[in-house]
């Protein structure tokens, strides 16, 4: 058996150490964590409430989305949105399943504009703690 000398102890002592630690911070180190924010939405069509719609927000190329219904008042609550510059859609509220087909409806206070991502004009820029937005939409 080879007896070591404190030197040499120490050295391999801390190349151990070394070693772990990289391998701690490979396989897990830091997780990232997305920061975020809760958020009040209010639609309304020419100054009323829009009662019903789907609000969808989403930050294009990024995959990160919230989505809701809107109330009786108009508003759609969503919690946990990750901080960002999204683009915000109202569409109607989807409904219909192939099974239980919903009526067909029209929905003048949702004009097409709002419901097309690439068309929209509303923009949200979601900060942590609570953010509320007011939109209008016009015809």
């Amino acid at each position: 058996m080879t007896n070591l000398n404190n030197f040499q102890r120490f050295h391999l002592s801390t190349v151990w150490l070394m070693f772990l630690c990289l391998i701690m911070v490979g396989c897990g180190g830091v997780e990232n964590v997305k920061q975020r924010g809760s958020v009040t939405l209010t639609i309304t069509h020419n100054g009323a409430p829009v009662t019903e719609g789907e609000v969808r927000m989403m930050i294009t190329g990024k995959g990160e989305a919230a989505i809701g219904n809107l109330n009786e008042s108009g508003q759609v609550e969503l919690t946990d949105v990750v901080l960002g510059k999204y683009v915000v859609t109202v569409a109607p509220p989807e409904l219909a399943t192939p099974d239980n087909p919903a009526p067909k409806k029209d929905y003048p206070n949702l004009p097409s504009q709002y419901r097309d991502l690439s068309k929209s004009p509303l923009k949200a820029e979601v900060k942590a703690g609570s953010n509320e937005f007011t939109f209008d939409l016009k015809d």
